[in-house]
């Protein structure tokens, strides 16, 4: 059975368990944070089973702390229509958004239209036009823009100054922060490689590098030296997203929020690879699903390993 991932599965994991007596841990209105990452198929995570070591050590650290789904599928393998699933609980044809288009005026409920309606600050940072039915949507503010500038979308520093300032504004606004932060990486240009295979100067250099002779080759490539060098470049890069995801983690634990704030992380579809991406298999669609609710998830895990004696 598939688990989506969707607006249906967000309300429902907020109404039931905090609605649950015995698993009120949480006073008030929790905040929200939303992670995702763009290309990145779930078994190039460490707790999802990735054969390579040392990928994603940040984001294990989530998955240690939360439940994973291992079972977590998005609805299709591309970024725009995958998104639009996520924040509305439809399919692509239910939402108007099949493809890399805007569509005006949806007769449907939108997470951010339910979420500020619920109180909350809700803003973004990156994938902006790709997670609403049109652009400009009704985002309270937009971090990827910081001060009149755009931040790198490869840079983990940045990430860190756009989390820390979605926290601050929601601050002041006097409500509690739903913040969806869009990690580029994966997703191509990867780490340092050009056209054609090109090595290039980057400037964003992840925290571990690795080479073409450690990766593991997945089932439906070929072993080949290009294949090798592409599948480098991708784990550096997967890499530098869990070194973009620990910066945004950072902010949230010098903002003083990060046992009132609930995490979600997962990657909108597969690696930017043949079979992977844009297509429908395993591979395509399967997502690193993680959830870390402090004081709540931890109780869920104990409940589930009790029912089982």
């Amino acid at each position: 059975m598939r688990h989506r991932f969707t607006l249906v599965v967000l309300i429902g994991l907020f109404t039931t368990l905090s609605a649950a007596p015995t698993l009120r841990c949480v006073a008030g209105k929790p905040n929200l944070l939303i992670v995702t990452v763009d290309d990145m198929s779930c078994d190039s995570v460490g707790a999802f089973g990735c054969e390579l070591e040392g990928t994603t050590p940040n984001i294990d650290a989530l998955a240690a702390a939360g439940l994973r789904y291992h079972h977590a599928h998005v609805q299709v393998g591309n970024c725009y229509p995958s998104r639009n699933v996520m924040f509305s609980g439809r399919y692509p044809h239910n939402t108007g958004v099949e493809g890399f288009y805007q569509v005006k005026d949806p007769d449907y409920p939108h997470m951010v239209d339910l979420m500020k309606q619920g109180g909350y600050f809700v803003a973004i940072r990156g994938k902006v036009s790709h997670s609403t039915p049109y652009q400009p949507y009704g985002w309270d503010a937009d971090l990827t823009i910081l001060d009149g500038e755009k931040q790198d979308m490869k840079n983990a520093e940045s990430y860190y100054k756009s989390t820390r300032r979605g926290i601050a504004l929601a601050k002041q606004a006097g409500k509690p922060f739903c913040i969806n932060i869009n990690i580029s990486d994966p997703h191509k240009p990867f780490y340092a490689m050009g056209k054609q295979g090109a090595i290039v100067q980057d400037e964003n250099v992840p925290s571990r590098i690795f080479t073409a002779d450690e990766v593991p080759i997945p089932g439906f490539l070929f072993d080949h030296p290009d294949v090798r060098l592409e599948l480098a470049h991708y784990y550096s890069s997967v890499r530098r997203a869990d070194d973009c995801f620990a910066a945004v983690m950072k902010a949230l634990r010098e903002s003083g929020q990060d046992e009132q704030t609930v995490v979600i992380f997962l990657s909108d579809h597969g690696m930017p690879l043949p079979f992977a991406k844009t297509a429908l298999w395993n591979h395509s669609t399967r997502t690193p699903w993680i959830v870390r609710w402090p004081g709540v998830t931890a109780l869920v895990v104990i409940h589930k390993f009790l029912m089982m004696y």
